[in-house]
């Protein structure tokens, strides 16, 4: 990063704005707020960007939790530039634009995978092989 765009970084926001960015995003930016998605995300543009950086999110958890999968499907698909269309404010009028039955909207959640929350399996068929367990002689 450039001297001169650390200082413009500087003098857009207040500082405390600023520290929760370079802290969360390990980069200086600065841009117009788009949308608050249901987990409490942040989403912002600016087309001064390059392209390809020029849309980001501020993940509302906090600095250690953070995860790829407390993203939404539609805001994923926004920040990817699949569509420019900004998704609407709740998962329930995102299906009815999309035209797909209640049926098939679930809300979003995170990937609880090395949490207290992970899906663990429980096998209930007995094995088909057993394990070889050698036969000890004694020395005489």
């Amino acid at each position: 990063m450039s001297l001169i765009r650390f200082i413009k970084f500087s003098l857009k926001q207040s500082p405390l704005k600023n520290f929760e960015i370079y802290r969360k995003l390990d980069d200086a930016k600065w841009g117009t707020l788009v949308g608050v998605d249901e987990l409490g995300n942040r989403y912002f543009t600016n087309p001064e960007e390059r392209y390809g950086r020029e849309r980001w999110c501020i993940p509302a958890a906090s600095h250690g939790k953070m995860d790829a999968s407390q993203i939404p499907p539609r805001w994923h698909s926004w920040l990817h530039r699949v569509t420019d269309e900004v998704p609407k404010a709740t998962a329930a009028e995102d299906a009815a634009a999309m035209h797909r039955p209640k049926w098939m909207v679930y809300p979003h959640y995170e990937n609880y995978t090395g949490t207290k929350k992970a899906n663990v399996t429980y096998n209930t068929v007995r094995p088909k092989y057993e394990s070889w367990q050698p036969a000890v002689a004694d020395r005489a």
